[in-house]
């Protein structure tokens, strides 16, 4: 059987006590860590939203939005500060004309699809097609519009309030 040795000549209770202070400094740090973690992964019922399709409470659009369309608010209110998401339903050969937003309009296409055009005025000639699954932004201030054909549509909008539509004429 061998014996090893190992030199202990620079080696004194300072060094071992600042090992231990340094362990548990470290466990300390890992031990909140996990706690800051968990903390921030979970989420309360209140905080947590889950709609499905079929629950949500289809409207008539309020004007300024020309009549066929309807709108159901998810989350949020456009009329205050801060995220809020909505769905917008325009029926097949809906219009609504050229028009802006004080912020950025964030789109996603859930169903059917849409004709964007930017411009003064309406002209249904000169639309980009955006279909389901597809996702636009209308930066704010600029002049669009939007019209459907046969299908219609169903849009997401997730915007930062306060917002609101302004018709160019």
């Amino acid at each position: 059987m061998r014996t090893i040795k190992f030199p202990l000549r620079n080696f004194n209770y300072l060094h071992l006590h600042i090992l231990q202070i340094m362990k548990i400094q470290i466990l300390t740090l890992a031990v909140l860590f996990s706690i800051s973690l968990k903390s921030f992964s979970q989420t309360t019922k209140s905080d947590t939203i889950r709609i499905h399709a079929d629950e949500l409470n289809w409207k008539p659009a309020p004007a300024p939005f020309p009549a066929g369309a309807e709108i159901v608010a998810i989350e949020g209110s456009a009329k205050s500060p801060g995220l809020f998401t909505i769905r917008v339903k325009f029926p097949p050969n809906y219009l609504l004309p050229a028009h802006f937003h004080p912020e950025d309009e964030r789109v996603t296409v859930i169903s059917g699809s849409v004709y964007i055009g930017f411009g003064e005025t309406a002209d249904t000639s000169r639309g980009t097609k955006f279909s389901a699954g597809d996702f636009y932004i209308n930066p704010k201030n600029s002049h669009h519009f939007v019209y459907t054909k046969e299908e219609g549509a169903v849009l997401q909008l997730n915007c930062e309030g306060p917002w609101g539509l302004t018709f160019c004429q």
